[in-house]
């Protein structure tokens, strides 16, 4: 059995008591405690309409679409944006 270090400054008092933590935290899958329901309130699906809506091909389509074309138009911007930068650096650096 290894022997504990003795040190001048220790009187053994605990400052935390660490004995009801088991396992490291990860940062890679972090585990998070479990939310409890309230008692005596019940989630009902009225409460939660979003979880029951029913969408068609053609409205699903459009759905996918239009997120697809804005997030489109933001990389557009970003990549305008950056050729400018480029270009005025370009021409800042020829002179």
């Amino acid at each position: 059995m290894a022997k504990r270090k003795q040190y001048d400054d220790d009187d053994g008092r605990t400052v935390v008591d660490m004995s009801g933590v088991e396992n490291p935290h990860s940062l890679f899958m972090p585990r998070f405690p479990k939310k409890e329901k309230p008692k005596g309130e019940e989630i009902t699906p009225e409460d939660r309409p979003w979880e029951n809506f029913e969408m068609s091909k053609g409205e699903r389509r459009s759905f996918v679409l239009g997120a697809m074309s804005a997030s489109a138009l933001i990389a557009f911007i970003f990549i305008a944006v950056f050729g400018i930068a480029i270009a005025i650096l370009f021409f800042l650096a020829g002179r």
